[in-house]
């Protein structure tokens, strides 16, 4: 093993470390405050932790690497799955000499305004979009379409995005956006698309798509997020639903080209409305929730194993090993408290067709009062089932058995209110106290 196959991995990942330690490959990660607060997953002996207090920050990052002793090492790569470190990651390769995407391709990946606007000029259908460069700024924005959605221009994850259907509805949100204080002032306000929100996640090594997936949102993210409901995801069979592999391709082969990812692991999303697929939004890196689970059970192709071997100089093994039925995931939702109770990963996996079941919150954990983004939930459920009507049928059974199964105290409750739960939280009402007393 030589030092040019010793890759940079900004964030946790921990398929790209599993990869790691199954591949006794050595790998320097750096990882940042989220994860030292909530502890990092075990790591192989292979890999060597650094820590920074921004993942983010080519300052953070090259300074804890001097720290380190890791200043003058040469790195194979610079790679990661944090969104918002993809072109913190670039500089850094470029800045160390490394392979990584040239930071030109990594702002094409973030600034949806940007994405947006070279996607159209390669004559790819996609909505039409205006920047709002400053919502603080005091000058009234009109909204120039039927229909709209505004968020931030470099945001994640639904995060601080609203329908507006008129320019009362758009000025509304910014005012909302305002009084909220987040770190988002640049924002885009794209043309509403209607129709179904498809996800296409696959591996591309020298311009070449080794492999894809589309799956469908239940209901397009953003509606999910205004209605409060559970995201819910479910993948296309390529036999079966061959009909959304050949409407998806070539606008997923040219979105790319246009981009200028030649080589990596990428989620895109689309939507599509009778038979018409336009291009919505790409990330280069792996999506969230549970894609990996999801294309893993599905077609048997590893993506951390394939993030690894694009970032050591490889070719990924994206050969498909597919397995029949339907294959998706449901996002675990509770009312707003404090986490008393929650059933065990055993009981869970012992639910009929479940496969994989990950529980996000620990007990004493608050649950927000609200689902503010696509990121909000007390699980996830993976589920495969045999056919497309047991999947939707199965996802409303665990919603249902979770429902019954979680215990959240509301917050804000008075002392009255407290004592009448104990018997229902399994303790006494009576005073508990006791003495041991020796009478001499």
């Amino acid at each position: 093993m030589t030092s040019r196959q010793l890759p940079l991995l900004i964030g946790v990942d921990r398929y790209v470390l599993r990869a790691c330690g199954k591949r006794s490959i050595p790998a320097v990660l750096v990882y940042g405050s989220k994860w030292r607060d909530i502890g990092l997953p075990d790591l192989p002996d292979c890999v060597t932790p650094v820590f920074a207090e921004d993942e983010c920050s080519p300052e953070a990052v090259l300074s804890a690497l001097t720290r380190a002793g890791l200043a003058g090492k040469r790195f194979s790569s610079v790679t990661t799955t944090n969104e918002f470190a993809i072109v913190n990651a670039a500089l850094l390769a470029q800045a160390l000499g490394c392979a990584g995407l040239p930071p030109a391709v990594a702002v094409r990946f973030r600034d949806k305004f940007i994405q947006k606007h070279i996607v159209r000029t390669h004559g790819i259908p996609t909505a039409r979009s205006v920047i709002i460069e400053d919502v603080q700024d005091d000058a009234d924005i009109e909204l120039p379409f039927d229909a709209g959605v505004i968020k931030p221009v470099t945001g994640a994850a639904t995060r601080q995005a609203a329908t507006v259907r008129s320019t009362e509805d758009l000025r509304e949100a910014v005012r909302r956006f305002r009084s909220e204080g987040g770190p988002a002032r640049t924002f885009v306000l794209e043309e509403f698309q209607q129709g179904d929100e498809w996800l296409i996640d696959g591996v591309l090594h020298d311009g070449e798509i080794l492999f894809s997936s589309v799956a469908e949102y239940t209901q397009p993210c953003l509606t999910t997020v205004e209605s409060q409901a559970p995201l819910q995801i479910r993948r296309f069979d390529p036999i079966t639903e061959a009909w959304t592999y050949r409407l998806a391709e070539p606008i997923v082969r040219a979105a790319l080209k246009a981009l200028g990812l030649t080589d990596g692991i990428f989620h895109m999303e689309l939507f599509h409305q009778d038979g018409k697929v336009v291009f919505s939004e790409c990330a280069a890196r792996r999506g969230g929730a549970l894609v990996h689970e999801e294309i893993e059970c599905k077609f048997g192709v590893d993506l951390g194993e394939a993030a690894l071997s694009l970032a050591i100089g490889e070719q990924p093994d994206a050969a498909v090993r597919q397995r029949p039925g339907f294959v998706g995931t449901t996002f675990i939702t509770s009312p707003p408290g404090i986490l008393f109770d929650a059933p065990s990963y055993e009981k869970v996996m012992s639910l009929p067709d479940i496969e994989y079941v990950m529980l996000a919150h620990s007990v004493g954990a608050s649950l927000p009062s609200s689902i503010s983004d696509t990121t909000k939930r007390v699980g996830q459920v993976m589920i495969r089932t045999e056919t497309l009507e047991q999947f939707y049928k199965r996802s409303e059974e665990v919603l249902t058995w979770f429902a019954d199964h979680i215990t959240v105290v509301p917050a804000g409750l008075k002392i009255r209110e407290l004592r009448a739960m104990q018997p229902a939280l399994g303790h006494d009402t009576r005073l508990l106290a006791s003495y041991r007393r020796e009478d001499r």
